[in-house]
């Protein structure tokens, strides 16, 4: 009967073998061995509480079995009852001190109760009474790696390989610790021992998956999306390979394969908070924002301090423009992580769309006393000073972002791959600027193509394909309350918040299309003399292109008559210079125009060290290398960058 119900017992039938050793028990009540495998029954199927009373009677009937305590000890140790576990685990060392089992699982109390000196002496001791007992050298191992004591730890299993040099155990656990220390050198080390324990094993999961993890820190994406499709293969419920072979495709900006991935690991780990955050990174990164979101908010269902998520629900609710809402996340976000220094920096992105400056400023400040090397809080402290007309402190934190953004991505490989902002959409663009003159034209509000629309629809016949936004004038005495109250009656409009001050928008002020997400800058001329002044508001000085004053003529433009200047070649010469019909990489009219005035030179050299910064966020090399070229033209400024620029010249040609 009882090797009926072993057979039962070992193919994990453990209802049918409890029977059988319960009916055992019931014919004779004295039967340790039925008790005992009773009672691992009952530890096996969750009944812990009710395992130990069998592990007693059996140990009360044969007090000498150490097997009857080393199951008692396992359940108590279950039970989080450690002292009390760690009593029987001794008990069972005394009773038979070969039985090196019992060693192991009283360190691991003893570890965990942080008394790592008997944790050590118990797996000396099992190493004496065995030295080829690999499981005692991997907890000692342990013990020291935990501790951040690398060298102890690497000498222990170096001990050990003395004696089982072909163990794929010992060579990944090897692989684990040059992984954590992640010296110089270490994640090298790290992938030849991964590799030597899938030599050893073939099929070895734990070492594919390992080696896996570190070729992507290495930024080796092939290999790494290799090892976790082998992991696939081997075992297609691993969750954690679907997870890190879609955070490889993320960094290679691969959205589509990420988000496929990703949601394969969340069908077969349905309740893993930290997938779903991922997730809803690639899907924010995708502009599928509503779906991040619900990403997001499950993430923050099932970890409901997760802060993380709560900053990365706060991008997105930023980027739908719920300002509010995204105040609260980023604020939860802080709460649970004081010193979330990536959350200040995005509340105050928000503080600063809002108007409000000073709050902007707080968070900025303390981004960087929690993270002093942060650039991008430098960049955006910059863009805060610029507002307030503090330019000495705005070139100050906009050169220091530059700086820090170019040690990292000098010091250390890109470890991902960045998709560079995409241009407006030619056809969207268009049917932005035909129901913007439709509008306009209904209420009686005149205005002029300029600049880059200008420029493109002139000498190309459309658009530029390259332009973020549409460029339209108007006379300086346009009433600017009427036209903001037009663009907001119509309700297509998200109108700038700063646009709300008068002081503000006298020069220019922008809105975007909520449909498409097109910006429009409207730009204001105003008489000076012989020429019109146009450009943007700032403190102390506007920054202002001086033009020769025109009258107006007209272009169409999609079957559309649209008023432009009546000279538009002068127009053109005068910000883009002679060569205007010729594109140029490097040139960029708030940094280079031809005809910016003096008193914006200061203004517009901290826009083009802002520039330079997004290029280098973009990992745009060639148009981060021409930011450098045209802060050279700044006499004063002239080599400053030239590290820099050398450090971009390879990229130029690939």
């Amino acid at each position: 009967m009882i090797d009926e119900a072993l057979v039962f017992h070992q193919n994990g039938e453990f209802t049918k073998a409890g029977e059988i050793y319960l009916r055992v028990i019931e014919l004779n009540p004295r039967n340790f061995d039925s008790l005992n495998l009773l009672g691992l029954v009952q530890f096996q199927t969750g009944r812990v509480k009710e395992s130990i009373d069998l592990f007693k009677q059996a140990i009360a009937l044969y007090p000498v079995n150490v097997q009857f305590y080393f199951n008692l000890a396992r359940s108590l140790e279950e039970l989080d009852r450690d002292q009390d576990a760690l009593s029987v685990y001794q008990e069972a060392i005394k009773l038979d001190s070969n039985y090196l089992d019992s060693y192991l699982r009283a360190g691991s109390i003893f570890q965990k109760l942080k008394q790592p000196e008997q944790a050590l002496a118990l797996y000396d001791a099992a190493i004496s009474i065995d030295p080829c007992f690999l499981f005692a050298y991997l907890a000692k191992s342990s013990l020291f790696s935990a501790q951040q004591q690398y060298e102890q730890a690497l000498q222990t299993l170096y001990e050990a390989q003395s004696h089982l040099n072909h163990s794929p155990e010992l060579h990944l656990n090897l692989g684990i610790i040059f992984e954590d220390r992640n010296a110089p050198g270490d994640l090298e080390l790290a992938v030849s021992n991964y590799s030597r324990a899938i030599e050893f094993k073939d099929g070895y999961v734990s070492a594919l998956f390992n080696r896996g993890n570190v070729y992507q820190k290495l930024t080796q994406w092939k290999l790494s999306i290799e090892d976790y499709q082998k992991v696939i293969s081997l075992d297609q419920k691993f969750a954690p390979a679907f997870t890190n072979l879609g955070l490889v495709y993320y960094n290679q900006a691969l959205y589509p394969e990420a988000i496929s991935s990703l949601q394969r690991a969340l069908e077969l780990d349905p309740t893993h908070a930290q997938t779903y955050s991922n997730l809803g990174v690639v899907l924010y990164e995708s502009k599928r924002f509503l779906e991040s979101l619900a990403a997001y908010d499950k993430a923050i269902e099932y970890k409901p301090d997760y802060a993380e998520a709560f900053s990365n629900r706060g991008n997105v609710l930023k980027e739908l423009r719920q300002f509010d809402a995204a105040l609260y996340s980023y604020g939860k976000a802080i709460t649970f992580k004081e010193d979330y220094f990536e959350a200040y920096v995005n509340r105050g992105v928000v503080y600063f769309e809002l108007n409000r400056l000073e709050e902007a400023m707080q968070d900025y400040d303390k981004a960087i006393a929690a993270r002093p090397n942060y650039a991008t809080a430098f960049s955006n402290r910059s863009n805060v000073y610029k507002e307030l007309g503090e330019l000495e402190a705005a070139l100050f934190d906009i050169k220091t972002a530059v700086h820090l953004k170019y040690m990292e991505i000098k010091e250390h490989p890109i470890k991902r791959h960045v998709l560079p902002q995409t241009p407006m959409l030619i056809q969207d663009a268009c049917e932005v600027l035909l129901e913007l003159q439709s509008l306009l034209d209904q209420h009686a509000i005149p205005f002029f193509l300029t600049y880059g629309t200008l420029l493109g629809i002139y000498r190309d016949s459309e658009l530029l394909p390259h332009d973020k936004d549409l460029d339209v004038g108007l006379d300086w005495n346009c009433s600017r309350d009427n036209l903001i109250k037009v663009l907001q009656n119509s309700g297509r409009y998200w109108i700038d918040p700063k646009s709300s001050n008068p002081k503000t928008y006298d020069f220019n002020f922008g809105v975007i299309d909520k449909k498409r997400g097109i910006s429009v800058d409207f730009f204001f001329f105003k008489p000076e003399a012989e020429h019109l002044l146009s450009g943007f508001h700032h403190l102390p000085n506007p920054l202002l292109w001086r033009f020769n004053r025109f009258d107006l003529g007209e272009i169409v433009y999609r079957e559309r008559t649209f008023k432009v200047p009546s000279n538009p070649e002068r127009f053109l010469i005068d910000i883009y210079g002679p060569n205007w019909r010729i594109p140029d990489p490097y040139f960029d009219s708030l940094v280079t125009g031809y005809n910016l005035t003096e008193t914006s030179k200061p203004l517009s050299l901290i826009y083009a060290y802002s520039r330079l910064f997004d290029y280098l966020m973009e990992q745009n090399w060639k148009k981060a290398y021409g930011y450098c070229v045209q802060i050279d033209a700044f006499d004063q400024e002239r080599g400053r960058n030239q590290d820099l620029m050398d450090f971009l010249k390879p990229y130029l040609t690939s």
